[in-house]
């Protein structure tokens, strides 16, 4: 008996330790497991704060901060950027990342745990490391489950950390302009139905053409604030006319909820998705009136 229930919870971490989202109890475990090599990292971030300083008040223990902004140079085409291979490592290791480490992100944004888990989660993917995965519902679910915080902050040495460039996961303009004619790419995005649907009143509320729009929130449980089940939310692509065996590119207004279109998407099996990162923020501003909806 004992065999068994090991084996299973073997069974168990193995399978989650390859998923993009990880549970609260999984985590938890893996804690206290002397066999994981975990780095958990808080990478909530606020525009108008300083969210280190909340982090220096509650966070997980033994988890590091990680501002995943820090360095970048932001553009009025790219007001959340991201940063040059170097500085990414960088942070990554400043923050006690290794190379073999399994990676756990989480935020206290307050948006199911995914607004900058998703974004921490998609930037790892685009710096080479395969082993990453965003807390399920976040902080605040933590400790929605009684688990502990603390405000201790652990001093820790450099990681081993080392990024390197997985154009996999990203598209430019340029791809996208491609993709007009091609086709190629079916194109999911995840801001509100007031953006996305065109209003007379305001130019802003418009589309990439042939876009579909899956917003945000249908991608989670609203009672449990956790990710749907993967059979679920293939039913939230399927209703919205997406083929998961398909290449698709999330996109939103600046590359921030869309990650969790792309991370979603990878999650139901889609062997080719990415993120559009200038989204239609760079859109609207670059392409011509034809190409926009």
């Amino acid at each position: 008996m004992l065999l068994k229930t090991c084996l299973s919870y073997l069974i168990s971490m193995s399978s989650e330790m390859s998923q993009p989202a990880v549970s609260t109890e999984w985590l938890k475990k893996s804690q206290e497991s002397t066999k994981e090599h975990l780095s958990v990292l808080d990478t909530t971030w606020f525009p108008d704060k300083d969210s280190s300083s909340d982090y220096s008040k509650q966070h997980i223990a033994n988890a590091s901060y990680m501002d995943m902004f820090r360095g970048v140079e932001n553009t009025p085409l790219y007001p959340r950027n991201i940063p040059d291979v170097a500085t990414f490592q960088m942070n990554a290791r400043g923050s006690a990342v290794n190379k073999d480490d399994h990676v756990v992100v989480y935020d206290n944004t307050g948006n199911f745990g995914f607004f900058m888990g998703g974004r921490a989660w998609w930037m790892f993917k685009l710096f080479g490391h395969e082993n990453v995965s965003v807390l399920d519902g976040g902080l605040k679910r933590w400790i929605g489950d009684g688990f502990e915080t603390t405000d201790a902050v652990v001093q820790k040495g450099d990681g081993d950390f080392t990024a390197k460039w997985n154009p996999k996961w990203i598209r430019k303009f340029e791809d996208m302009k491609e993709n007009l004619k091609s086709r190629k790419a079916q194109v999911c995005d995840s801001r509100g139905p007031n953006l996305f649907n065109r209003s007379a009143s305001d130019p802003s509320t418009v589309h990439y053409p042939g876009a579909v729009n899956i917003p945000f929130p249908n991608l989670f449980n609203a009672e449990t604030k956790t990710l749907k089940s993967v059979d679920e939310l293939k039913k939230v692509y399927s209703d919205a006319g997406i083929d998961l065996s398909k290449p698709i590119i999330g996109m939103c207004i600046g590359g921030m909820s869309s990650c969790s279109l792309v991370l979603t998407a990878h999650l139901c099996g889609c062997p080719d998705v990415a993120l559009y990162h200038g989204g239609f923020n760079e859109w609207r501003q670059r392409a011509d009136a034809t190409e926009i909806e």
